[in-house]
Order: structure tokens, then C-alpha cells, then sequence
């Protein structure tokens, strides 16, 4: 689960630390600096030893959440230029090298659980919510639930590791130095799962805004191109197409499925941000999330001929909740981008 505030149990908790010692390791291994370099490990004194990246650790949160200048701007879409392309890079190295990673989580936890795919009980729950806010559900409606849920689970030709939380925070960004940090949830997936990470709000984080639709364009080619040079199936257009509705569809589900959305608005607890931030934790809603989730799964998804049935139930629930919520509104830009076209 993610952006509610859950206990977690024992093997959840040693889960987490068993993926990012793991994503570490086998990240070390594979090489071009993708992540801060794993030394050595201790599961009984829960300690991982990594290279220093220094004092500070600056990460996307400050070229994101700063003053909207000229300058700003453009720092901030050079460095998430920059985030684009280390992920897809990454995908790239370690696509058909899961042979390589399963063994390093075992070795270290066996019990770990595995993460990045839709869960029985996620489906149960998205459509215990359309139920209780549309009435009744369809079966076709059910059936593209399930796919899905496979979609999340198949090895199929975009088949590589995931961060699983590529949010701001969770990048070291400084100069011309970009690494991934905390791999809690990393796993092998579908590529397009941290793949529209922009297009869906950043949907893990609690630093979750929108890009200007122009900025998203340009930042989804390049990471597209970059994923282009290691994974051929990147290259047909209408099964990356499919991968990325899929993908926001699997956002939505995670979205949905995770909290009471009939129940009072949801303050996200914020991160830390720089002294010059305009991160503002007060307007840090879950409402503006979930809708403007929903419209840009319906943005992707309509006339595409694929998953029709979620979409249109996505688009009676997007008016509905609108009505339920007077108040609330589509999320934000981030600040740096506070100003610009919609």
C-alpha cells in the first residue's frame, strides 16, 4: 500500500529492507552508476553499507518546488531530462537479468515479498468502490480488472527492473550526477509501471504534482528513445501504446483501491524541501490525486480500443466524485511550473 498511513508487519517491514539491500547489490553489479555502489550487507544487524555521495543530498524536490523563474524552469526540465533517462537507462541494463536478482533477495531474506503487480484483493477493493459510488458492476468491467492484474505479472518484452518509487526524493540529483536511492520496492515489472511516473502524478510520492502537458511530452519521448536502444518492443508503436495505458490503468487501481474515497479529505504528510522551497504541506491533499488519476488514465485510454469498460466506469466516477467534491480540483503543477498552460 502506499500514501496511507498503514502498520506494516514484520515481513513487510523486513521486505523493504531485503529489496533495497538486493537493488543495490545486484545494481553494483550490473554498473553505469545507477545507484550509489553496494559494499556489504548485514540482515541480523539490519545495516547496508554504500558508497558516499556526500554531505548534502540534493534530489528532485528542489529543482521542482522552487520559484517560478526562467531559470528555474529550464534547471528543472534539464534535471528531469535527466531522471527520464537514468530510469530508462536503467530498465535497459537489466532487462532478461531477473535470473541475476531473484537470487541475491533470496540469499538475503527468502521470505521477501514481491512488489510492483496488482493483488487480488486490489481488484476486490476498486471494484467494492465503484460498487458502493456507481452501483452495480459489469462483467466486462471485471474481466479488464483482471487483465490488468496480468499485465502487472507477465514477463513480457518490457520485463525489467523497477525502482517501484521513483519520486523525487528518491533521486540524488547535484550537477551532472543523477542516482536512484531507496529501493524499498524494487523488483522486476513492466517497464511503463515507472514509466509514466510523470504522466501519473508521481503516484508514490508524497511530493505529487503535475507537469505542464508540454514538458510531460518531451520528458515520455526521451524516455522513450532511451528504452528504444535496449528493448525492442519499444520500438512498435501500438504495443507501447498499450504498455502505457495499461500502466496508468495499474496507477489508478493503486490509487483507488488504497483508501476510502468517500470519507473526508486526506492531508499527505510532506518530506523535507529546501529553504527556498514553495512546497506548501497545507494544499498536500489525496483528493486532487485521485482525480486527476482518473483523467489521465481517460485521457489515454479513450478511443484507443483498449480496457473501454474501465475507462468509461473511470469517466462516471470522475463526474461523480467531482459532484461529491465541490471543492475539490485537478493537482496542481509543481511550483516551478506554476504559471504555465494546462
Amino acid at each position: 500500500r502506499f500514501d496511507t498511513a498503514k502498520s506494516e508487519t514484520e515481513i513487510e517491514k523486513l521486505s523493504r529492507f531485503a529489496h533495497d539491500w538486493a537493488g543495490l547489490e545486484f545494481l553494483t553489479e550490473i554498473g553505469n552508476n545507477h545507484a550509489p555502489k553496494f559494499y556489504a550487507g548485514s540482515f541480523e544487524h539490519k545495516f547496508i553499507l554504500l558508497e558516499d555521495l556526500g554531505l548534502l543530498h540534493p534530489s528532485l524536490v528542489g529543482p521542482l518546488t522552487r520559484a517560478p523563474t526562467s531559470t528555474h524552469v529550464q534547471e528543472a526540465e534539464s534535471a528531469l531530462l535527466a531522471y527520464v533517462r537514468r530510469v530508462a537507462k536503467m530498465q535497459v541494463d537489466t532487462f532478461g537479468k531477473a535470473k541475476k536478482f531473484s537470487p541475491i533477495l533470496q540469499r538475503i531474506y527468502p521470505q521477501a515479498e514481491c512488489y510492483n503487480y496488482l493483488h487480488e484483493e486490489d481488484i476486490r477493493d476498486m471494484l467494492k468502490h465503484c460498487k458502493v459510488l456507481l452501483g452495480d458492476v459489469s462483467a466486462e468491467l471485471q474481466q479488464e480488472l483482471q487483465s490488468v492484474q496480468e499485465f502487472s505479472t507477465e514477463q513480457s518484452d518490457f520485463h525489467v527492473f523497477l525502482h517501484g518509487d521513483t519520486c523525487p526524493d528518491n533521486v540524488y540529483y547535484q550537477e551532472s550526477k543523477m542516482r536512484l536511492i531507496d529501493f524499498e520496492f524494487g523488483d522486476f515489472g513492466n517497464a511503463l509501471i515507472d514509466g509514466v511516473y510523470l504522466r501519473m502524478n508521481m503516484p508514490s510520492c508524497w511530493c505529487s504534482k503535475a507537469i505542464p502537458p508540454a514538458t510531460l511530452l518531451r520528458m515520455e519521448s526521451a524516455y522513450r528513445q532511451e528504452l528504444k536502444k535496449g528493448l525492442a518492443a519499444a520500438m512498435n508503436d501500438a504495443l507501447y501504446d498499450k504498455q502505457v495505458i495499461y500502466a496508468c490503468a495499474y496507477w489508478l487501481i493503486r490509487t483507488l483501491s488504497s483508501m476510502n474515497v468517500v470519507e473526508c479529505e486526506w492531508i499527505c504528510p510532506s518530506g523535507p524541501v529546501d529553504a527556498d522551497s514553495l512546497w506548501d504541506p497545507k494544499e498536500n491533499g489525496f483528493r486532487p490525486r485521485i482525480l486527476s488519476r482518473l483523467d489521465a488514465f481517460i485521457t489515454c485510454a479513450k478511443n484507443s480500443g483498449y480496457l473501454s469498460e474501465f475507462c468509461s466506469t473511470s469517466i462516471k466516477l470522475l463526474a461523480h466524485l467531482q459532484k461529491l467534491w465541490p471543492d475539490s480540483r485537478f493537482i496542481d503543477f509543481y511550483p516551478v511550473f506554476k504559471g504555465q498552460r494546462v
